[in-house]
């Protein structure tokens, strides 16, 4: 038979051991919640877990215990105020009207806490929204730029092959052509010069 280990306890039933396991999980969320909690704050927690019944297996029994402990151990609470822990043989006792209303209050103060938390993630996903506009935003810019340094260094490539293939003279080697040809109409003129004096 196989046995499941669940936060440190040994379960033979499979489905036990699956509802451990989500009371392991309820038990991590409910300690992540009341972290920075004051005493009261988790006196009423620890109330509602009680009148909801919400654990059922040792996992949670333990952990309601030691709730309870820690409550008795901070000397806040005398024991009469702090109800001791359900037993899981006896039945579910009715609900008193001053827990009721202690229930609707903590139930309402949670609907608000939803609703704020709500509100905060919708801010979390329209800056997520707003985020990816603007790297999408960004990336059609940079596309943009790539092809428009593309094409310019295609100009300059172009001019370079156009510079090196024409012959007739550019502003770069103007001044040498013009050099050239004033030298060699110097030359043209000496040598007349020498025949008209060899005539004379």
């Amino acid at each position: 038979m196989a046995k499941y280990n669940i936060g440190g306890y040994i379960f033979d039933d499979e489905n036990k051991a699956k509802k451990a396991a989500k009371e392991l999980k309820a038990v991590e969320y409910i300690l992540g919640q009341i972290k920075d909690s004051d005493e009261n704050a988790v006196l009423t927690v620890y109330k509602k877990l009680l009148n909801q019944r919400m654990f059922s297996t040792e996992i949670g029994m333990s952990f309601l215990a030691q709730l309870r402990q820690n409550l008795l151990d901070s000397e806040v609470f005398t024991p009469e105020d702090i109800p001791p822990v359900y037993s899981l043989e006896e039945p579910p006792k009715d609900v008193t009207p001053e827990e009721k209303t202690e229930d609707t209050n903590s139930f309402s103060d949670e609907k608000v806490s939803k609703a704020k938390k709500e509100k905060a993630d919708k801010k979390v996903v329209a800056k997520v929204t707003n985020d990816s506009s603007e790297i999408k935003r960004l990336k059609a810019i940079n596309k943009v730029l790539l092809i428009f340094c593309i094409a310019l260094l295609l100009c300059v490539l172009g001019m370079f092959y156009v510079s090196t293939t024409i012959n007739s003279p550019t502003i770069l080697d103007y001044e040498e052509k013009l050099i050239d040809k004033y030298s060699s109409w110097e030359q043209d003129l000496t040598e007349r010069e020498e025949a008209i004096r060899e005539k004379e």
